[in-house]
């Protein structure tokens, strides 16, 4: 199925099993008064289906929660793509796959899913703001909490969920995220702590011979998950943004998954220059080149995520989506500063100032190029972009 196909299957079948569930739940709920307190952690169902970049900066506050539960019973549901990051990092007991590539695939394995959650699952916390389906998952599974976030859009949630967050699509996506440790008694979140052994794991990434190139090089984010492609740069705006370094000479990595190697071949094509790495390494090893580069450009995604963890000197570029919203502050500087030169440089390329750097910058490395049209952002707003 098409990105565009599940999302019209999300908003309209989702939306009519809402509606005819909506008054047998509400009738259930208050004939069986059932104890909702959140003292029971035989175990929690995390879900997140889209956007495993969102996924990373909820898992500060996820691994908090996962504290507070015993050995083994801390889930994760997820489409393939999002499952597959959080299992090379081992943030999760069990990992429960929805399988959304055909419709027989997506009904088998959610029906799979709901007996796990049923069965094994005390508490759901649904990290999708905007989805019909999850929010049907929660309700199906008869797990005895659900969590989830509600807004002015959603309002219609506050009658399925047992524990709400509310949710600001215009603030920062991360406070929100963090929020939901309250639930469970945490306080705060160690954020610092969560970056420290996400570096600690990427270190320790074994990479193919020859991987590394053997003089400085600059790290390419191209891509994104499917949700927002609105996002992507066109080959001739790289090309733009790349000039300086194309100048200087260095070598420049393209990193992604295997479907967005033809897209790195694109550009590399219009530049001239370029390695492709997407989908011959594993996201692991992707960090650690990453972690190892001189400098990191790319646009609103996991990768851009990985690079400010791991204290690389980013440059990153905005549109569709507003940075304050998805950016956390960042960690004391771990990087040597971007240099002057190629980040006037860049301001150039761009045809305008560059954004101030967000949160605390790695010694002034971080540079923020925001497009702020009258439309913008859009995604995460929207349900379809205006363009």
């Amino acid at each position: 199925m098409t990105f565009h196909t599940k999302q019209r299957v999300d908003y309209w079948v989702g939306g009519l099993l809402l509606a005819l569930l909506f008054l047998p739940v509400r009738g259930l709920g208050f004939l069986l008064r059932r104890d909702h307190t959140l003292a029971q952690r035989r175990g929690c169902a995390v879900i997140k289906l889209v956007g495993a970049g969102s996924l990373f900066l909820a898992m500060p506050s996820m691994l908090e929660i996962r504290a507070r539960f015993p050995a083994g019973g801390f889930f994760l549901v997820g489409t393939p793509a999002v499952v597959r990051v959080a299992q090379e990092f081992g943030w999760f007991d069990e990992y429960w796959i929805i399988d959304d590539s055909s419709l027989g695939r997506l009904m088998w394995t959610t029906l799979r899913v709901l007996w796990r959650m049923a069965r094994r699952a005390d508490h759901s916390i649904d990290l999708e703001v905007h989805s019909r389906f999850t929010t049907l998952l929660t309700v199906l599974s008869t797990v005895r909490n659900r969590i989830g976030f509600v807004d002015e859009i959603v309002f219609w949630r506050r009658g399925f969920y047992t524990h709400m967050t509310f949710f600001n699509v215009h603030g920062p996506v991360y406070v929100f995220y963090d929020l939901l440790a309250r639930w469970f008694g945490s306080s705060s979140v160690r954020v610092s702590e969560f970056h420290a052994a996400f570096r600690q794991r990427t270190l320790l990434a074994p990479l193919p011979p020859g991987t590394i190139p053997p003089a400085p090089y600059v790290a390419i984010g191209h891509a994104c998950s499917d949700l927002g492609r609105e996002r992507l740069l066109r080959p001739e705006e790289w090309k733009r943004l790349l000039r300086p370094v194309i100048l200087a000479g260095h070598e420049i990595v393209f990193l992604g998954g295997p479907s967005d190697r033809a897209f790195a071949d694109t550009i590399i094509s219009v530049l001239g220059a370029g390695r492709n790495l997407c989908g011959a390494l594993t996201i692991a090893q992707s960090a650690k080149v990453i972690g190892r580069a001189a400098t990191y450009y790319g646009i609103d995604s996991m990768l851009l995520h990985f690079a400010r963890a791991l204290g690389v000197p980013a440059i990153a570029v905005f549109g569709p989506s507003d940075p304050a919203t998805r950016l956390r502050p960042l960690d004391p500087p771990m990087g040597p500063p971007l240099d002057p030169p190629l980040g006037r440089s860049l301001g150039r390329s761009l045809g305008r100032p560059l954004g101030r750097p967000l949160g605390r910058p790695l010694g002034g490395a971080e540079r923020i190029a925001f497009a702020r049209l009258p439309c913008s952002p859009c995604i995460h707003v929207n349900e379809t972009p205006p363009c």
